[in-house]
């Protein structure tokens, strides 16, 4: 198969970015031109968001196309159920060769992969991909700041060069287009840039945190649960002060919430340790600007689909704690960009779309398809000059899902029976809590309703199908045909009408 007949394709993925940390998104203070540049030359969505503010669950919903009750992997630790089909087996039948560098944490990794170069966490001393390289240059595989590794030799730069070496290999051995899943692992903790760029924002005014004293005393119980959060912060001998913030601490002992109004001090201590976080973060957009070089000057990119987003954000003290597992815009919500020149419109915007969406926009590419993911096409339509088919965002994680439309977003909690509603035109620092309050009840009952509409509309439409023979007796043969035409889409589309429904209502 020539290489031309179909794409190649890109996947970047950052871990723990925040959608604050590039300029294109809105952030006044960002440095992200090579992530700037690649949003100019393609499709920026505002409203990209996470499947699941967690890593594991949200790279299972990446490779299965379902969310996480389907999957299984509702939690950092839990295992996925492994019987779904994967979008790279799919690329495979097309004729790709699928290559897969940096972090996985997606469960078993697939047959599919041709070439795996994979890494885990920065801060273990781990013998993977990175381990082989880093160790016999003299430095130690697990990292912290402050970094001794030059930025030359750090994991995200390994990561790039042996990304570029698999694309040279891939397109002189002309086998057919290749699928290349970058997966670096920064600016997850440690919050350790390497060089200068621990000193990138030295000279920068940060925002304020958004925080309010007092308020994790009024999470649900779920989401301090899922944080390890108290409402007095003596939970683990936490103090507002440790060295480990400024240190970018990711351990016991590391400051993990806030309690009270804080000092000069502490406000001096976490403003550090967020310049170290964005310093990574633009240390990140510097890498994927390597790749995008290199994807120029070797005649690739307009034959090439890249994808850029993050798997979830971090709070970073904004509402008074240093962690993903929460619904927060700075968490849930996450970059997304798509690009390839010529085919794809430039330096346009869409609104919504999620990491469900991009195993069916990769396969659409690609020019294949599974019936049975939880998925929508965002390729067809850009193609087309269409809007997102994307029309709200949908996630979960353990026991509770959240749903957000353009004005309004609501979380829910299952086993409490209670949620939590925003207005996000009127309140875009989500600082007051609407569930309870009287005039919003219309707005409450419509989001609610949509939200366990969804929640117990999502099935493994799979094995539904596969379980369902044709025979047995009248009912079963009249349902029958309904079961196998069921497609996992159907849910999300149902989602999509509730939400234009509520938003042509009650905004």
């Amino acid at each position: 198969m020539n290489q031309t007949k179909r794409p190649n394709i890109v996947l970047i993925t950052t871990d723990t970015q925040r959608w604050d940390t590039l300029r294109c998104m809105g952030s006044e203070f960002a440095k992200s031109p090579n992530l700037d540049r690649l949003a100019s030359e393609g499709v920026l969505f505002t409203q990209g968001h996470t499947s699941s503010p967690v890593c594991s669950p949200a790279r299972s919903c990446l490779m299965t196309g379902v969310h996480t009750p389907v999957h299984g992997c509702i939690e950092n630790g839990i295992k996925r159920q492994t019987h779904f089909p994967v979008f790279p087996d799919f690329l495979k039948e097309q004729g790709y060769t699928n290559i897969m560098v940096g972090k996985c944490h997606f469960g078993p990794i697939p047959n599919s992969f041709d070439v795996v170069h994979e890494t885990t966490e920065k801060g273990s001393d781990t013998n993977d991909a990175y381990a082989k390289f880093i160790r016999p240059l003299g430095y130690s595989r697990a990292s912290s700041h402050p970094n001794p590794v030059p930025e030359e030799l750090f994991m995200e730069a390994f990561l790039v060069d042996t990304s570029i070496r698999e694309m040279e290999r891939a397109t002189a051995e002309d086998k057919g287009p290749f699928f290349l899943f970058c997966s670096m692992v920064s600016p997850h903790a440690p919050i350790d840039p390497p060089g200068r760029w621990a000193h990138l924002y030295d000279d920068v005014e940060l925002p304020p945190i958004n925080y309010t004293p007092g308020e994790i005393a009024g999470f649900p119980e779920h989401l301090k649960r899922l944080l390890g959060l108290s409402t007095t912060g003596e939970e683990d001998g936490l103090d507002a002060g440790d060295p480990n913030v400024a240190a970018g601490g990711h351990g016991k002992g590391a400051l993990k919430q806030l309690n009270g109004p804080l000092t000069a001090e502490q406000l001096a201590r976490i403003d550090a340790h967020r310049k170290l976080y964005y310093g990574l973060a633009a240390y990140c957009d510097h890498q994927v600007g390597r790749l995008l070089d290199y994807l120029d000057r070797s005649g690739l990119r307009e034959s090439t689909l890249i994808i850029f987003t993050s798997d979830h954000g971090q709070a970073m003290f904004d509402h008074g704690f240093d962690d993903k597992h929460n619904y927060y815009d700075e968490s849930w919500r996450v970059p997304f960009i798509m690009s390839m020149p010529g085919t794809l419109p430039v330096s346009e915007r869409r609104d919504f779309a999620t990491w469900n969406d991009i195993p069916a926009t990769i396969m659409a590419a690609a020019g294949t398809g599974c019936k049975s993911m939880q998925s929508l096409d965002l390729f067809t339509p850009l193609t087309q000059g269409q809007p997102s088919p994307r029309r709200c965002a949908v996630g979960s994680l353990y026991k509770s899902a959240a749903f957000a439309t353009t004005r309004w977003k609501l979380e829910y909690y299952f086993e409490e029976r209670r949620g939590r509603l925003f207005d996000r035109q009127n309140d875009p620092q989500e600082r007051v809590d609407l569930f309870n309050d009287p005039a919003h009840r219309d707005v409450r009952q419509a989001m609610v309703e949509a939200l366990l509409n969804w929640r117990s509309d999502i099935a493994d439409v799979k094995l539904l199908a596969e379980s369902t023979a044709g025979g047995g007796g009248p009912v079963a043969k009249r349902i029958a045909p309904h079961t196998k035409a069921m497609r996992g889409a159907d849910s999300e589309l149902r989602l999509n009408q509730a939400a234009v429904e509520i938003e042509e209502r009650m905004s």
